[in-house]
């Protein structure tokens, strides 16, 4: 597995399950998350962050100790998986931005813009990731 494919898993399985759990306590549970004080949304928030980091950060030395020496990028071919990926990612980051801070504030305020933006990004970084892996597979598989 070359070392872009192996970034782009743990990215996702280190940036999923954080979020997946913070939005799914908005939906599920938005009148006990409108309850919450400023202090306490951003440690929910804090929390899904400092989960990310920290799962991210341990994977990625695993990753460095493993490849000793080889680059993220070792030829043409993962330039150009990277960089069709990217441009993807960022379309679908600039669609969220549009819709969080240009069509949201309208009738929006708060919380609601600020979690409308959060999963902009979660989910342009992780389609970054997905399409990674199934450039690199030619089709996604979760598990071999």
């Amino acid at each position: 597995m070359s070392p872009l494919e192996n970034r782009a898993w743990l990215t996702l399985w280190s940036m999923c399950p954080p979020y997946l759990v913070y939005f799914a306590l908005q939906i599920v549970a938005p009148v006990w998350v409108a309850r919450l004080t400023i202090l306490e949304r951003f440690g929910l928030l804090a929390a899904a962050a400092i989960t990310h980091a920290v799962v991210f950060v341990a994977g990625l030395l695993l990753l460095k100790h493993r490849e000793r020496g080889e680059g993220p990028l070792a030829d043409e071919r993962d330039h150009a998986i990277d960089a069709r990926a990217t441009r993807s990612a960022y379309y679908a980051l600039m669609a969220g931005a549009i819709v969080a801070g240009m069509v949201m504030p309208f009738g929006q305020t708060g919380w609601k813009i600020v979690n409308t933006m959060l999963l902009a990004i979660v989910l342009s970084e992780a389609l970054r990731c997905v399409l990674t892996v199934t450039r690199y597979r030619g089709t996604l598989r979760l598990a071999q």
